[in-house]
């Protein structure tokens, strides 16, 4: 009965949304590029049986590995990573497995989407790269994923900045936990259409009106790649707090110096973990951003890549409190 009733729902949702019901949607074949980097960054490397999407931004400096969080992709660094290509650092952004426009295989036992799993998938691919000592940047899932890096493999990080990132027990967003109940794969096919896009993207910015239509477009096209939805879904079954604690214990042991920036108005993860991990991270500083949400990557992308160039040269020492920022001056 209960499975009828969620059926009936979603169809009657699918007939009033102008964007489209997820029953309708034409889906992107993996391995398709459908909206090209705008600087012709994209590359494709096959490791394993999976295909990687990254992106690379050229220059002679040190590497900057920079890794998206949940639903994202390589896409969130669009407006990033070419300020600090433009200062020498050799920028490269990978999609992870099941996200982007990477391949995105069904979970079994041999396919697997925990974080651990995640962080020795990206490594691997850094070793197929030859980028090794980087300056990891991340958010939320992906700076989970380079907390446990910085964890198991130091010597692959030379510096850390993590905005915003997974890790410490909170109140899971409402997206993760829709999408955790049983039957959500097929009621997530049923409903979806650019309206879920918006109203993800509308959950992590604080400036709701910032959110513009080719943010939505661009989420949008690599959620309906082959396979997304239950890779998603295969994800949030894994991110189980009991998991990763024993990892947490060893947040302490970590010496790569971190800068943490979090987004003072973040509903996804609080600010509480942030000062958590702040308290933990012996070599870490904490810069909270006044009216900003989930992605300060995207809200404040150019006071994020400032933020990242000032760590580099040693001009963050304190904890500090900047912003609100308007939208041009952002």
């Amino acid at each position: 009965m209960k499975r009828y009733i969620s059926i009936v729902v979603a169809v009657l949702v699918c007939m009033v949304l102008s964007s489209g019901c997820g029953l309708f949607i034409k889906k992107i074949p993996q391995g398709k590029i459908e909206i090209p980097c705008p600087n012709g960054a994209d590359h494709m490397i096959k490791i394993g049986q999976v295909n990687y999407h990254y992106t690379d931004y050229v220059a002679p400096g040190q590497a900057v590995v920079m890794v998206h969080g949940f639903g994202s992709s390589t896409y969130s660094w669009q407006k990033v990573a070419p300020v600090l290509q433009a200062k020498g650092y050799h920028v490269y952004a990978i999609d992870m497995k099941g996200f982007g426009w990477s391949d995105k295989p069904k979970a079994s036992n041999e396919v697997k989407y925990d974080p651990v799993t995640l962080m020795e998938e990206v490594r691997v691919w850094m070793d197929s790269l030859k980028i090794k000592n980087v300056i990891y940047v991340a958010n939320s899932l992906g700076g989970a994923v380079g907390v446990l890096m910085a964890m198991e493999h130091p010597d692959y990080i030379d510096r850390m900045v993590l905005l915003d990132p997974a890790g410490y027990p909170h109140k899971k967003p409402m997206v993760i936990r829709l999408e955790a109940v049983p039957g959500a794969v097929g009621s997530m096919k049923m409903v979806f259409g650019k309206w879920v896009a918006k109203w993800n993207l509308k959950e992590v910015t604080y400036n709701k009106d910032w959110v513009t239509q080719e943010q939505v477009d661009n989420y949008y096209a690599r959620l309906i790649t082959q396979g997304s939805i239950d890779a998603q879904v295969s994800i949030i079954k894994t991110l189980d707090f009991d998991y990763f604690d024993p990892y947490l214990k060893r947040v302490p042991d970590i010496k790569a110096q971190t800068l943490l920036v979090w987004g003072e108005e973040d509903e996804w993860i609080p600010l509480s973990v942030g000062q958590r991990y702040r308290q933990n991270l012996p070599n870490s500083n904490l810069v909270i951003v006044k009216n900003c949400g989930h992605v300060p990557q995207e809200e404040i992308p150019t006071v994020t890549a400032n933020l990242v160039l000032d760590f580099i040269a040693g001009k963050i020492t304190n904890d500090m409190t900047i912003g609100p920022f308007t939208k041009e001056n952002r």
